[in-house]
Protein backbone atom coordinates (compact mmCIF):
# COMPACT_ATOMS: atom_id res chain seq x y z
CA UNK A 1 0.00 0.00 0.00
CA UNK A 2 1.68 3.29 -1.25
CA UNK A 3 2.24 6.11 1.64
CA UNK A 4 1.01 9.47 1.21
CA UNK A 5 3.30 12.39 2.38
CA UNK A 6 1.07 15.21 1.32
CA UNK A 7 -1.61 16.36 -0.72
CA UNK A 8 -2.98 19.74 -1.89
CA UNK A 9 -5.35 20.47 -4.64
CA UNK A 10 -2.81 20.40 -7.16
CA UNK A 11 -1.50 16.39 -6.64
CA UNK A 12 0.04 14.55 -4.33
CA UNK A 13 3.31 12.58 -3.23
CA UNK A 14 3.59 9.29 -1.85
CA UNK A 15 6.06 6.65 -1.11
CA UNK A 16 6.48 3.50 -3.73
CA UNK A 17 5.51 0.96 -1.22
CA UNK A 18 9.25 -0.55 -1.49
CA UNK A 19 10.40 2.66 -0.08
CA UNK A 20 12.74 3.07 -3.03
CA UNK A 21 10.97 6.23 -4.59
CA UNK A 22 8.44 8.83 -4.45
CA UNK A 23 6.11 9.36 -6.91
CA UNK A 24 4.49 12.78 -7.56
CA UNK A 25 1.65 13.59 -9.47
CA UNK A 26 0.80 17.12 -10.10
CA UNK A 27 -2.09 18.20 -12.99
CA UNK A 28 -1.62 15.68 -15.66
CA UNK A 29 1.70 14.35 -14.65
CA UNK A 30 3.32 11.73 -13.02
CA UNK A 31 6.74 11.56 -11.69
CA UNK A 32 9.07 9.09 -10.36
CA UNK A 33 12.00 10.30 -8.52
CA UNK A 34 14.65 9.11 -6.06
CA UNK A 35 15.26 11.06 -3.01
CA UNK A 36 17.95 13.15 -4.75
CA UNK A 37 16.04 14.26 -7.18
CA UNK A 38 13.41 15.74 -4.61
CA UNK A 39 15.54 18.03 -3.32
CA UNK A 40 16.53 18.85 -7.30
CA UNK A 41 12.86 19.40 -7.92
CA UNK A 42 12.62 21.38 -4.66
CA UNK A 43 14.90 24.24 -5.05
CA UNK A 44 13.63 24.69 -8.92
CA UNK A 45 10.33 25.05 -7.56
CA UNK A 46 11.31 27.41 -5.25
CA UNK A 47 13.77 29.19 -7.18
CA UNK A 48 11.17 29.87 -10.01
CA UNK A 49 8.54 30.96 -7.95
CA UNK A 50 11.45 33.76 -6.47
CA UNK A 51 12.30 34.76 -9.79
CA UNK A 52 8.62 34.97 -11.66
CA UNK A 53 6.58 35.77 -8.33
CA UNK A 54 7.45 39.79 -8.41
CA UNK A 55 7.55 40.25 -12.03
CA UNK A 56 4.29 38.38 -13.34
CA UNK A 57 0.98 40.76 -13.75
CA UNK A 58 -1.40 37.57 -14.44
CA UNK A 59 -0.49 35.21 -11.86
CA UNK A 60 -2.88 32.64 -14.05
CA UNK A 61 -0.89 32.86 -17.28
CA UNK A 62 0.81 29.82 -17.88
CA UNK A 63 4.20 31.00 -19.33
CA UNK A 64 6.69 29.20 -16.52
CA UNK A 65 8.45 26.43 -18.27
CA UNK A 66 10.26 23.71 -17.06
CA UNK A 67 12.34 21.92 -19.69
CA UNK A 68 11.85 18.14 -19.45
CA UNK A 69 14.11 14.98 -20.36
CA UNK A 70 12.86 14.64 -23.65
CA UNK A 71 13.78 17.21 -26.37
CA UNK A 72 11.19 19.20 -27.58
CA UNK A 73 9.01 18.72 -24.44
CA UNK A 74 8.36 21.09 -21.46
CA UNK A 75 6.15 21.17 -18.37
CA UNK A 76 4.24 24.77 -18.27
CA UNK A 77 3.00 26.34 -15.25
CA UNK A 78 1.35 28.81 -13.93
CA UNK A 79 2.32 31.26 -10.61
CA UNK A 80 0.12 29.01 -8.41
CA UNK A 81 0.83 25.74 -9.61
CA UNK A 82 4.74 26.47 -9.31
CA UNK A 83 3.34 27.70 -5.45
CA UNK A 84 1.40 24.53 -5.48
CA UNK A 85 4.60 22.02 -6.99
CA UNK A 86 7.06 23.45 -4.02
CA UNK A 87 4.36 22.76 -1.51
CA UNK A 88 4.10 19.35 -2.79
CA UNK A 89 7.63 18.95 -2.42
CA UNK A 90 8.57 20.58 0.47
CA UNK A 91 6.27 19.15 2.60
CA UNK A 92 7.09 15.64 1.26
CA UNK A 93 10.72 16.72 1.98
CA UNK A 94 10.21 17.67 5.61
CA UNK A 95 8.44 13.99 6.18
CA UNK A 96 11.30 12.45 5.25
CA UNK A 97 13.72 14.20 7.14
CA UNK A 98 11.56 14.06 10.33
CA UNK A 99 11.63 10.19 10.03
CA UNK A 100 15.34 10.19 9.59
CA UNK A 101 15.63 12.07 12.92
CA UNK A 102 13.18 9.84 14.85
CA UNK A 103 14.65 6.44 13.12
CA UNK A 104 17.81 8.06 14.64
CA UNK A 105 17.15 8.61 17.82
CA UNK A 106 14.91 5.39 18.29
CA UNK A 107 18.39 3.41 17.68
CA UNK A 108 19.84 5.55 20.64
Amino acid sequence: MRQYLHHNEFGCISRCPSGCCLHLYFGNVALCLKAEELTEWRRMAAGLYQKYAPQLTDPDARCITVPSPVSCQAFVFTLEEVFLLHDLLMSANLLLEAELILAGSAAR
